[in-house]
């Protein structure tokens, strides 16, 4: 292609994109370089391109000439139209602005006309505030007038209306005007309710002339236009009516009923009416429930006739709960008797009361209703009368004290057998093999014997023999309560004796030939007597509870069902419990204060126990008492828990001496242990003491029960010493001798435990015949301190031979209190172990049983 074609495409493909946005499709003109020389092509293809267009236009100019034309006039058209528009929005808009002039004084006018009417306005309220104010102030001016005249009931309606009047002025109340109104208006009131308490006053006073309290009641005052009604009334609209009600309560009671009510104010005044007035004190009257409730009653009808009803209700409502606890309290219940022999006195106090309640509600007035109760509360209102009554007197009997001792006796008839009656009538008692069981655990028990038997010795066959009576023993150590020996051993005999029948016939079969009992088929009757001391405590005690039950069997008698206390009988019954319960509750303070207070109080106990079985048996045998009454009395549970509480006392009383004892041998430890020098005398104070507490017991205590707590502590002594003893490593001669001198100044205990002589019938271990004159009593140390002869035999081991001790064993009764085994522990702490000690030791492990009498040591 030539540079001139070229260049010439070049330019319409460049008039095509300026006119059209063509871009040239053939590669080569789209991709040839376009330098300054193609300009001029270029411009001129522009330049045809331009002509061309012009005479386009031209042509089409002159093809739509008369289309413009119409154009231009539409257009010319539409701009006077414009020109029309933009006047009459002119015209529009001036007219608005002239509207809002015109509103704006329209405004003007109506605020105008608005604050005229709330000047109409506030005129007329000042208006009707000035005349509120007005007739208020006028009310007050009336009300002046109306108080200066004492016009009472005219006053009270003006009062009335001024305040309401002042209520509805339509101020603040913080208002001046208002505030000073008011402020009068309760100047007056003020004024007004002093001149009328000054007019009640007058009305209703109370006077005090010569000793004599009157008080007076009128209904109009001379010159006085106020009337107690109407006063009674303007009190109401002061809503003061109970203020002036109790005042008037305080004043009647100050001048009438409290010293009219006072009983212990020796006579009382008399009272007196006359007309309109109630004096007291001119005069005596006497002091009966009768004359007071006439008195009241002629006061309360007085009250009633005199008082308006308006003023009466209050009063009564404030007065008749005081008086009537005051009446209640001072005068009927001093009225309810303790006994059954002041009930004809009741009675009538009961129907005076009744008839006085009756009185109270036919008057309309309050307080019959607790009086009423109080009637027909009679039999609960006596038995607490009663109960209280004697609770407090058996406490203020049980502080007096154990006082001065009183001699008791006891005794039993019984069957035995007639070779059994010296020794029962020697002792009083035996004591039964394990009457201090319950000790056991404190002392070393003795280990079984190996071949199988138990022990005990031949001399034992009387004892064995002989009826036995228990002391008291301490209790066991689980439940504290009864297992100890019966306190007395009444009645335990029978039991006691079968089991050492049955230890023998034990014995008797293992060894026919061992013992030989010697049984009288023949029995007779003997008497036995205990004497002891109690204190002055349970007398009162027993006393109370027999008066309370012949009063119980006296209301259960057909003829006594008239008495209004009838139906607390079965409540009387069981007071006899709570005076005992209290008994056992309190009474043991006042038991510790003095020495052997415990043993007091075991024999106390056991004294009521018996009493109250010797009533009860009495009481089932009477032929007075009506069938109600025979199973009212219920007291066997009483009698084991009184006889538990004296058994606890003397087991705790032996429980602490045997503390005691303890501590005085050196307590947990070894007594044995001390310096020599200090050993002998070391056991003087524990002897003292045993010896002081024998002779207290008895000075209290029966034979039996002093000799067996005397026996626990000497029993406590000698288990200590063995135990010592056997807890020492070794023991040389001299330590034998020591050991020796302190159980030989121990057995001076002997003399505590000689038997008591009988005037009737001498023992066989106390007789002195003419051919023994200077036989001594043997002591019965043994049958209290069952350790006793385990001491004694063990001094005799410490002091004897290698050759002696065998000699105890095999022909003496060391085998009776002492196991081979302790023995054998005896040797190795004397001896030396050579040859000759092993021999004696070999033949005692074979020969347990030397005496053959098949029963096992005492421990």
């Amino acid at each position: 292609m030539s540079a001139t074609k070229l260049d010439n495409q070049i330019g319409k493909a460049l008039v095509d994109f300026s006119a059209n946005g063509a871009f040239p499709e053939e590669e080569a003109i789209s991709a040839a370089y376009v330098t300054s020389t193609l300009l001029p092509t270029v411009l001129g293809a522009l330049g045809e391109a331009r002509t061309e267009l012009e005479t386009e236009i031209r042509h089409i100019s002159s093809d739509s000439a008369s289309d413009v034309d119409d154009w231009i006039r539409n257009a010319k058209a539409i701009h006077d139209n414009i020109e029309k528009s933009r006047k009459l929005a002119s015209s529009i808009v001036r007219q608005a602005e002239a509207d809002e002039d015109r509103l704006e004084g329209l405004q003007h006018q109506e605020n105008y006309v608005g604050f005229l009417s709330k000047e109409v306005y506030y005129n007329t309220q000042l208006l009707s505030c000035l005349k509120a104010i007005q007739e208020a102030n006028d009310m007050l001016s009336r009300l002046e007038v109306q108080a200066s005249e004492h016009n009472i009931v005219d006053a009270l309606h003006t009062l009335a209306d001024t305040f309401t009047s002042i209520a509805k002025i339509p101020l603040e109340k913080s208002t001046r005007a208002v505030r000073l109104l008011d402020n009068r208006a309760s100047g007056l009131r003020e004024h007004f309710r002093e001149q009328l308490l000054n007019v009640w006053h007058n009305l209703v006073h109370v006077e005090q002339e010569n000793g004599v309290f009157s008080f007076t009641v009128q209904e109009k005052l001379p010159n006085e236009p106020t009337t107690l009604s109407d006063a009674v009334v303007a009190f109401q609209s002061f809503k003061e009516l109970d203020a002036i009600s109790k005042k008037l309560w305080d004043n009647l009671d100050a001048v009438i009923f409290r010293r009219r009510t006072d009983i212990g104010a020796g006579s009382p005044p008399k009272l007196e009416i006359a007309e309109n007035t109630l004096s007291l004190g001119s005069g005596t009257t006497d002091r009966t429930i009768k004359t007071l409730f006439t008195d009241l009653e002629a006061v309360i009808k007085f009250l009633n006739q005199r008082l308006p009803q308006e003023i009466v209700d209050p009063l009564s409502r404030r007065m008749m709960p005081i008086l009537c606890s005051r009446i209640l309290e001072d005068w009927l219940d001093t009225a309810v008797p303790a006994s059954l022999d002041a009930m004809v006195d009741y009675q009538k106090a009961l129907a005076q009361v009744g008839d006085f309640a009756t009185v109270l509600d036919s008057m309309n007035w309050p307080g019959g209703d607790s009086l009423h109760d109080w009637v027909s509360n009679a039999p609960k209102i006596w038995l607490n009368k009663r109960r209280e009554t004697a609770l407090d007197w058996t406490r203020n009997q049980l502080s007096l004290g154990i006082g001065e001792p009183q001699f008791a006796e006891r005794k039993e008839t019984r069957m035995i057998a007639r070779d059994d009656g010296h020794h029962i009538a020697t002792t009083g008692n035996t004591v039964h093999d394990d009457w201090d069981a319950a000790w056991d655990g404190d002392e070393p028990e003795p280990e079984p014997a190996q071949n199988g038997h138990t022990k005990n010795r031949s001399s034992f066959e009387e004892e064995l023999r002989m009826s036995q009576v228990s002391s008291p023993g301490p209790a066991d150590e689980e439940d504290n309560e009864d297992d100890a020996a019966d306190a007395w051993g009444w009645g335990d005999d029978d039991a006691t004796a079968d089991d050492t029948a049955e230890q023998v016939a034990s014995a008797e079969q293992n060894q026919p030939q061992a013992l030989e009992r010697r049984i009288s088929p023949e029995t007779r009757e003997m008497t036995i007597s205990e004497k002891y001391w109690t204190s002055s405590l349970p007398q009162p005690v027993f006393n109370t509870v027999v008066q309370i039950y012949n009063d119980g069997a006296q209301l259960t008698k057909p003829e006594s069902q008239h008495i209004p206390v009838t139906p607390s009988a079965p409540g009387l019954f069981a007071l006899p419990t709570l005076i005992l319960a209290m008994y056992r509750a309190i009474s043991p303070y006042y038991y510790t204060n003095y020495p052997g207070g415990n043993m007091y109080l075991y024999n106390d106990a056991i004294w009521l126990a018996e009493k109250l079985k010797d009533f009860i048996t009495s009481w089932n045998a009477r032929e007075d008492l009506s069938p109600r009454a025979y199973g009212m009395v219920r007291l066997d549970s009483e009698f084991k828990v009184l006889e538990s509480f004296g058994k606890r006392a003397y087991t705790n009383e032996l429980i602490a001496q045997r503390t005691i004892i303890n501590d005085l041998l050196n307590g947990a430890q070894n007594f044995f242990q001390q310096p020599p020098s200090t050993l002998s005398s070391a056991i003087l104070p524990v002897l003292s003491h045993i010896r002081t507490q024998a002779h207290l017991f008895t000075t209290i205590l029966p034979y039996s029960a002093s000799s067996s707590a005397t026996g626990s502590l000497v029993n406590t002594l000698a288990s200590k010493l063995i135990t010592d003893i056997f807890d020492l490593s070794d023991i040389s001669v001299d330590d034998a001798e020591r050991i020796a001198t302190i159980i030989s100044s121990v057995e001076s205990l002997d003399d505590l435990f000689l038997p008591k002589q009988s005037p009737t019938s001498p023992s066989p271990s106390t007789s002195k015949s003419p051919s023994d004159p200077g036989e001594q009593e043997i002591p019965l140390t043994p049958q209290f301190a069952p350790l006793w002869l385990k001491l004694k035999f063990l001094s005799e081991v410490l002091q004897s031979n290698l050759k002696d001790v065998r000699y105890l064993w095999f022909e003496s009764d060391l085998s009776l209190y002492f196991t081979a085994d302790e023995v054998v522990e005896l040797i190795g702490l004397s001896f030396e172990m050579n040859a000759q000690v092993r021999g004696v030791v070999r033949e005692i492990r074979e020969r347990r049983d030397p005496r053959g009498v098949g029963v096992s040591a005492a421990g």
